[in-house]
């Protein structure tokens, strides 16, 4: 990388740019700091299966201007901000299952994108400060709701099974179906090829669920079964796609 925030820092150092109080967007270094910082940011976040799946279908480019508007104008630069007001913008995101968990998750990507780029710790802090600051309006809550601690993930609903039907577990977690040895099979028939690990979709399995399964396994369809272990159809990541959009 040819520009990093401490060589800014430096620059900003220079007697002849010296301004009288500052704002933190002048401290960060202005706009070519804000700018690499969100695209490090976002291509950090689209990297993680915990929370890229929010993104389905969302146009990065995109919002990644809308970030880097937003942040100027938080941070007292300049900005021609014209988007929604955090309620609504999350609207969508917290409908989809967005809890506190995931937006310490993106935080802590902010944080280690300014490390990345040698910010002084004690602008690292101002920066999440203000950040942590739009918590309750990103999660549509008022003050006196608190932080709720995140729930549990339930993980029934995910089976895991041999390549031999087998009813779907009782038990509150997943569980991995050990068959006897396989005769050898033949070269050219499916068998040869055949997976020993299925992972299905109860009927159970939250859409939210589902989504943040395909994003971490990298699934491109799951079969969805009932509780005696009968198929009854499949989930692609075009439908989730599809029902994102509509939200």
């Amino acid at each position: 990388m040819s520009e990093t925030l401490s060589n800014l820092f430096r620059k900003k150092a220079d007697p002849t740019q010296a301004t009288i109080n500052p704002t933190l967007y002048e401290r960060l270094g202005g706009e070519p700091a804000v700018n690499t910082a969100v695209d490090i940011f976002y291509r950090k976040v689209i990297a993680d299966a915990r929370i890229n799946y929010f993104f389905f279908g969302v146009n990065i480019s995109e919002q990644a201007a809308k970030q880097k508007a937003f942040l100027s104008m938080a941070f007292g630069g300049p900005h021609e901000y014209t988007g929604r007001d955090m309620r609504r913008s999350h609207a969508k995101l917290v409908g989809m299952g967005m809890n506190d968990r995931h937006f310490d998750i993106v935080l802590d990507h902010l944080r280690s994108t300014l490390n990345q780029l040698d910010a002084p710790e004690n602008l690292i802090k101002e920066v999440i400060d203000i950040c942590e600051s739009t918590r309750e309006d990103v999660m549509n809550r008022t003050p006196s709701q608190g932080h709720p601690t995140t729930p549990t993930r339930p993980e029934a609903s995910l089976q895991t099974q041999s390549a031999h039907p087998v009813l779907p577990s009782k038990e509150s977690r997943p569980h991995e179906h050990k068959t006897a040895a396989p005769v050898q099979p033949s070269s050219n028939t499916v068998t040869s090829i055949l997976s020993t690990r299925v992972v299905t979709l109860s009927t159970a399995t939250s859409i939210h669920e589902a989504a943040e399964l395909f994003s971490r396994e990298g699934f491109q369809s799951l079969p969805v079964v009932d509780e005696t272990g009968k198929l009854i159809g499949m989930v692609t990541t075009a439908d989730l796609i599809r029902h994102f959009n509509k939200q």
